[in-house]
């Protein structure tokens, strides 16, 4: 087996009789407008032909229709595998994009197996999954954790599988970074600067440590830590020293078993060889001159909608929104959210939404609340009129740190209040 390192968390394995390209993302501007990719290269430069894509996962860093019409054009379709999930919004969003995917959870051709395991953790927002690849003929195993949260009945069940035809892995790809909006859009920059570069840096821990927690729970010869290769442009370039975002190298400081690659780059399992291995981090040249090439690109919202800040009835679109979300809440505590709503820069706008209550009324811009517990969400009014209105997906604007969330108490993390967001839409 070969395992080539392409890109953030596209990888090219090629087992005995197979070859599988991993979650080719190579459109920029994703997420509403905000992620690039660093560094950029010409993927065609070095992906051969698959045989089979595999798609983790929903999220435009995994999930590029654009790149895999591309990649039909230069080498004709190819099956797209999925995992199988009861909602698969993934299934869904490819038939809008012209494109067949395939749910399954067990598949065999030749000497090749394939296991796709969804991480299941009980939400109604989950949506990512593993990959197992053995080869029958080498005995050779590869584990793919693409983004997935540790979850111990998921963790079990790849570990089951895994253990059908070996105690000891080849080689385990997986996250080592966090690319959340947190801290960069949750802390003002001026004013709380110190607590934001701390709370950076704490982010930047947490993702070693849940690295490390994998990596101590699998048993594997080789670790290859992907998936974090992406940097902020437009308006958002300021938030990029903010982000607790690691070097993938910086692994190599703790963890004698991780291979980091240039683009290009990999491991032949048969023989041990690695090729394009980096010996340092990027620099900090390196990253300034990608900035300056996306300093000055637009968001979305920016581009699409010329709409006048008056002509929206907001009142009746949030109040719409509200009852929407409010039929899918997981949420099981006292908790309120404030929209405020701004245009240029200013609020114009506030809407404070009870949970409990289930009623949302619109407020002086100047009011505070007295709630314990709550969300402030302060964004453009464009992006805000394209999320209810589904043009965009709140979950990918969050990831794209395209609006600014302020929390009471700062620390009150729930996953339940992303997922809340998640389903704020009028339609």
């Amino acid at each position: 087996m070969k395992v080539q390192y392409i890109s953030s968390a596209c990888l090219q394995i090629e087992t005995s009789d197979i070859s599988i390209l991993t979650d080719p993302w190579f459109s920029q501007g994703i997420f509403v407008g905000s992620w690039f990719s660093f560094p950029l290269i010409d993927p065609f430069d070095y992906i051969k032909e698959p045989d089979y894509i595999y798609i983790s996962h929903i999220h435009p860093d995994h999930y590029d229709p654009d790149f895999i019409h591309q990649l039909f054009e230069r080498f004709g379709k190819k099956p797209i595998l999925i995992p199988d999930m009861e909602k698969n919004y993934l299934f869904y969003k490819g038939k809008s994009d012209g494109l067949d995917l395939t749910p399954i959870r067990s598949f065999k051709t030749g000497n090749t197996s394939l296991f796709i395991e969804e991480n299941d953790t009980g939400s109604i927002s989950d949506i990512d999954s593993a990959l197992i690849v053995h080869d029958d003929l080498s005995h050779q195993s590869l584990l793919n954790l693409n983004d997935c949260v540790f979850n111990q009945p998921h963790v079990e069940k790849l570990q089951s599988i895994i253990h059908g035809f070996t105690d000891e892995l080849d080689i385990i790809a997986l996250g080592y970074t966090g690319a959340s909006p947190y801290p960069q859009t949750y802390y003002d920059l001026d004013a709380e600067r110190e607590l934001l570069i701390q709370k950076a840096s704490e982010k930047k821990q947490r993702g070693f440590d849940r690295y490390s927690y994998f990596t101590n729970f699998f048993n594997a010869k080789h670790h290859l830590p992907f998936a974090g290769e992406y940097l902020l442009g437009g308006s958002k370039v300021e938030l990029n020293e903010f982000r607790g975002v690691a070097d993938a190298f910086e692994v190599k400081g703790f963890d004698p078993k991780a291979l980091v690659f240039h683009p290009g780059g990999g491991i032949d399992l048969n023989s041990g060889h690695t090729n394009l291995e980096r010996d340092l981090e990027y620099t900090a040249k390196e990253i300034s001159d990608r900035l300056s090439e996306i300093s000055s690109t637009q968001m979305d919202y920016e581009q699409d909608l010329l709409i006048d800040f008056n002509k929206i009835n907001f009142s009746r679109l949030m109040k719409t929104a509200a009852i929407n979300a409010q039929k899918k809440s997981e949420i099981k505590s006292d908790y309120s959210f404030i929209f405020s709503i701004t245009k240029d820069d200013v609020i114009r706008k506030k809407f404070l939404f009870i949970c409990s209550s289930e009623t949302l009324n619109e407020i002086s811009v100047n009011e505070q609340i007295s709630a314990d517990t709550y969300s402030e969400i302060i964004i453009d009014y464009r992006l805000l009129f394209g999320l209810i209105t589904g043009l965009y997906h709140w979950d990918n604007a969050d990831i794209g740190s395209s609006y600014l969330t302020r929390r009471k108490p700062h620390d009150n993390f729930d996953r339940s209040v992303l997922g809340f967001l998640n389903f704020f839409t009028a339609i």
